[in-house]
């Protein structure tokens, strides 16, 4: 589909059972964590969403000499995301980081699985497209740090990249693709699929970002 700009993005932990972990559990209140741009929440927001794989390869079938039929394999995505900054203390709990007691994080020993979002905009109406994955996972693989100059700031961003698992919520495919202006949408029913018993979105008429 095509898409204008980077709107935001949504994510929670999920617990085994598939549904959205609450309060010290999760990553909020809410079991839903925006990565937004305001500073008071310790986001500056995002630059990109970039999403791979989300067709398996295609594999030609020949017979008698020529090219008979097509076989697709399953989709595999990957989400490579760019944010300015995330909030330190969600970022850390989101990549299974367990917390020392003392203000430092060290790596979990077990995989925790996130839910995750990110929101466009079509061209022509201007209505959100969401891409949604009920079930993956989350790593920052590396740190480049680097030295200010005389003359400018070295910045750099919180970059992560996401593995979309099977999930039953969407019939066991990795992903769903929601469309604001289609007659049947409902922006609940949507964060309820992706992340069960959330507290989010509380009602239908609730029009999120």
């Amino acid at each position: 589909m095509a898409t204008i700009g980077l709107n935001t993005i949504y994510t929670g932990i999920k617990l085994p059972n598939g549904h959205v972990a609450l309060g010290d559990q999760g990553v909020d209140e809410t079991g839903i964590f925006e990565i937004d741009t305001k500073k008071e929440n310790g986001n500056l927001g995002s630059k990109s969403f970039n999403i791979t794989n989300l067709t398996g390869t295609t594999t030609k079938i020949v017979g008698n000499n020529e090219i008979v039929d097509t076989s697709v394999g399953p989709s595999s995505p990957t989400v490579a995301i760019d944010s300015n900054m995330i909030n330190p203390e969600k970022l850390n709990k989101l990549l299974g980081r367990v917390s020392l007691g003392d203000g430092g994080w060290a790596p979990g020993k077990s995989v925790v699985e996130v839910g995750l979002i990110g929101v466009a905009e079509d061209p022509i109406y201007h209505s959100r497209i969401f891409y949604c994955f009920g079930r993956g996972t989350l790593a920052k693989a590396s740190q480049n740090i680097q030295t200010n100059t005389d003359t400018a700031k070295t910045r750099e961003d919180d970059n992560l990249t996401f593995t979309a698992m099977s999930y039953e919520g969407f019939d066991k495919e990795p992903y769903a693709v929601y469309w604001e202006k289609n007659k049947d949408f409902s922006l609940k029913k949507m964060f309820d699929r992706v992340f069960p018993d959330q507290t989010f979105i509380k009602d239908a008429g609730q029009a999120g970002k």
